[in-house]
């Protein structure tokens, strides 16, 4: 059994501009969620998927200091580039995840695996839980089932949202969820980059602990989070944007 990580990663977010190649202590927001996913013991490989749009040309430059194969696809359709990405690898299960999550936890990325591993689940999400910090989000799914979504979907926000064509048709898949570990289960907490203010907190976070990418655990993030409440309401008022 292989897992390949697709990554989606984009210049033009409405909220921050740019923000993926984003400096993050002596590295790129991307570098980070490259180098920790990588970090999983059960991932084979890590691809980023990206659009075809010039504005997009230094993430896939990036790919190459990094030694990361890069996909590109439909600016539009974030489904579309999945697709194009799993005829990159022969993987038997695809995690999704977005290059906003900067501070990913290859613990969390490991359970995920093996959760949908136990059961042989067709989809496994730490959103179904639902007590997870934002920004320690993780999907794993069959490649069957995603190449099925992929060529069935037609809504607009199923080809966006490239998992919600499967988790809105739980009669006809195997969700579910991944159980959060109790050191994990901060849901207030935003550990993401949608906006500035989430920026300014991640950069708090490295510079207190002054460590690369594969030397800050997640537990240690949140460890600090809890004693530094005012870190932890840098970013309280950004909302983050719900898909049903």
């Amino acid at each position: 059994m292989t897992a390949a990580v697709i990554v989606q990663a984009r210049m033009g977010s409405s909220r921050l501009p740019g923000k993926t190649l984003e400096p993050l202590g002596d590295a790129t927001v991307l570098d980070w969620v490259v180098e920790r996913a990588r970090a999983a013991t059960y991932v084979d490989e890590v691809i980023v998927a990206t659009s075809r749009d010039a504005l997009d040309d230094p993430i896939e430059a990036r790919c190459e200091r990094l030694n990361t194969r890069c996909v590109r696809g439909e600016p539009l359709d974030v489904l579309d580039r999945y697709r194009a990405a799993m005829t990159e690898t022969t993987a038997d299960e695809i995690v999704r995840i977005t290059a906003d999550c900067p501070l990913i936890d290859a613990t969390i990325i490991d359970l995920a695996i093996g959760t949908r591993r136990e059961g042989d689940r067709d989809y496994v999400s730490t959103s179904i839980d639902g007590r997870y910090p934002r920004g320690f989000d993780v999907e794993v799914v069959k490649r069957g089932v995603l190449e099925t979504a992929a060529t069935e979907a037609t809504d607009r926000d199923e080809r966006e949202h490239v998992t919600l064509f499967i988790y809105r048709r739980g009669e006809r898949f195997d969700c579910a969820p991944v159980v959060c570990p109790s050191w994990a289960r901060q849901p207030d907490l935003r550990i993401t980059v949608d906006e500035a203010p989430d920026l300014e907190l991640i950069r708090r976070v490295v510079d207190e602990f002054g460590s690369g990418p594969l030397e800050l655990g997640g537990k240690s993030i949140i460890e600090f989070l809890e004693k530094q409440p005012d870190v932890a309401a840098i970013n309280r008022e950004v909302s983050h944007r719900h898909v049903t």
